[in-house]
């Protein structure tokens, strides 16, 4: 159990009081949580970041095509990658 506070911020007071938000965030953080990618899914997605050579800011995003694209991390994560599109 993480440490308590006596003036928790509006998120700690959130969770503290949603048992089941709470459950579902600890779920997400852990290891393995909401994104977990296959070893297979992470080695081709590190030589796409290698060949593309993303500057700062910048991500690499997989296309539906199943090409990568460098594009701004602002935009693909306020996106939510692939999960929007």
């Amino acid at each position: 159990m993480p440490r308590t506070t006596s003036n928790p911020g509006s998120t700690a007071r959130h969770y503290r009081k949603n048992a089941a938000s709470r459950k579902k965030h600890v779920e997400d953080n852990s290891p393995g949580g909401k994104y977990a990618h296959s070893n297979e899914y992470k080695r081709k997605h590190s030589a796409a970041r290698a060949k593309l050579k993303p500057g700062p800011g910048k991500d690499v995003s997989k296309q539906p095509d199943g090409s990568y694209k460098s594009e701004s991390l602002k935009i693909n994560r306020g996106r939510g990658g692939a999960k929007r599109r």
